[in-house]
């Protein structure tokens, strides 16, 4: 179910500062970044949007920190079911926007 939005639409709407992560159609993350820096892509601002919303990574904070700008490696996210191991000073969380295209 198509949403009616194009990319560069979904873009525009977000706040700058906000953390985004693009996927396409395949499943594969396309774009990791800042709002703001989604300008600076080649990725085509018409693409049509399917879905989006929020999604969030969990990880521990003693483990290096998520690189932004690494989409290919990311450290290991502590699965829902393990959170209950650690205490909530162990753990940092990244929310972002999650934009899922559509084909």
């Amino acid at each position: 179910m198509e949403t009616g939005m194009n990319l560069g639409q979904m873009m525009k709407a977000i706040v700058p500062s906000d953390r985004v992560v693009v996927i396409n159609a395949a499943g594969q993350v396309i774009y990791r970044g800042f709002a703001a820096n989604f300008e600076h892509t080649r990725i085509s601002d018409g693409r049509p949007v399917k879905s989006f919303g929020l999604g969030m990574e969990t990880y521990r904070k003693t483990e290096t920190m998520f690189d932004w700008k690494n989409v290919r490696e990311l450290p290991r996210q502590i699965p829902v079911e393990q959170m209950e191991e650690y205490s909530t000073k162990d753990l940092s969380h990244i929310i972002y926007t999650r934009i899922i295209l559509g084909s």
